[in-house]
């Protein structure tokens, strides 16, 4: 289907609603836009960047990387 640029510049939501149900971030439920709020793949299923990194924060916070000791004496 050919879309004019007057058409999408009256209703910017025309593409989504072409292409289907829009997507939402499964935390937050902000409408996901790649170049607005980021678009990541998780667990639990789309979700904003900003939702990704928080989650992704807690699970090294919860699981923290240590580097061996040395033991002396």
């Amino acid at each position: 289907m050919a879309i004019a640029l007057k058409e999408l510049i009256q209703n910017h939501n025309l593409l989504a609603e072409i292409e289907g149900e829009q997507q939402r971030c499964c935390y937050c439920d902000v409408l996901l836009q790649e170049t607005i709020a980021g678009k990541r793949q998780t667990p639990d299923g789309r979700a904003c960047s900003d939702c990704y990194y928080e989650k992704l924060g807690e699970g090294v916070e919860e699981n923290p990387i240590v580097s061996g000791r040395v033991r002396r004496g």
